[in-house]
């Protein structure tokens, strides 16, 4: 019995030297822990439960918004600069599409008809702007000088949820599912002036999911417990977010008819409409 536990030890030394020479061998970094993080990766997406169209018994499509300002969701906008074990939201997405891993779609509508190219979404959003500038070498004396701007996940500050709401009445339960995402960019004039936002591109999510599984978003309470993007969308829904759309009769979001304090008001009154449904459907 002896024998046997001693030849474990000797075993697990051994491996545990073998892995450490083999870091130092394929040039790595040093390691950043105490231990080595596995369970993330080659993680799949926890599949959804299959439901039938005859088992949908009420269905609405919603519209919701992210705002990563809000201190409950900073997490997905840091860090700003990825860091060795972390990166933020936009990051993750724009490091799927430049390698092919994700698929943009035109942000004109948000039914996923035209694919677009990394190359071509880069090339929609870097600017030239020329300016009439005092030379510093001929005081008095007007040049002109082009500016290139282009584009930068740090000026992503908004995310657009489309989802659908439904009742289950096979399981007896209300379920929601995420169909797409589309980042969302503010716009500014040259003299700071709000203009507007405008959706960089739509995701299809069910193509998200797989990558979404293996990146963990920040837990501020224990990071030994990190959820990954996946969970934090399609499981706990970890984010705060408002309504800007129910699907309706003429198709309008509510900013269209509604502005400040409203807009915020209509959101709760559907989220509260919502819940009500679902409570009166099982209350007898």
């Amino acid at each position: 019995m002896k024998k046997t536990i001693i030849l474990s030890i000797i075993l697990f030394a051994l491996l545990a030297t073998e892995r450490s020479q083999a870091q130092v061998v394929q040039g790595a970094p040093p390691l950043d822990n105490f231990y080595i993080k596995e369970n993330h990766v080659g993680r799949m997406p926890r599949p959804y439960v299959f439901v039938r169209e005859a088992d949908v018994y009420i269905s609405r499509r919603l519209w919701r918004m992210i705002d990563f300002r809000q201190s409950f969701n900073q997490f997905f906008y840091f860090p700003v600069r990825p860091v060795q074990d972390r990166v933020s939201f936009m990051t993750m997405v724009m490091d799927g599409l430049q390698e092919g891993v994700l698929t943009a779609f035109d942000p004109i509508t948000d039914d996923f008809t035209r694919p677009l190219t990394f190359e071509e979404f880069i090339a929609a959003h870097t600017n030239m702007i020329t300016r009439e500038v005092e030379d510093l070498d001929n005081p008095g004396v007007m040049i002109s000088r082009t500016d290139t701007t282009s584009f930068s996940t740090e000026d992503v500050k908004l995310l657009r949820i489309k989802e659908s709401w439904f009742i289950d009445r096979q399981r007896g339960i209300r379920d929601i599912r995420i169909l797409g995402l589309a980042p969302v960019l503010r716009r500014y004039d040259d003299h700071g002036e709000f203009r507007g936002i405008q959706d960089l591109f739509w995701l299809h999510y069910e193509e998200c999911r797989v990558l979404f599984a293996n990146t963990d978003s920040f837990n501020r309470h224990n990071s030994a417990m990190r959820l990954s993007y996946d969970e934090v969308f399609a499981q706990a829904r970890f984010f705060n977010s408002f309504i800007t759309k129910m699907d309706n009769q003429q198709d309008r979001h509510l900013q269209q008819f509604l502005s400040g304090w409203q807009l915020l008001a209509e959101s709760e009154r559907i989220k509260i409409e919502l819940l009500n449904l679902e409570e009166d459907l099982w209350v007898y």
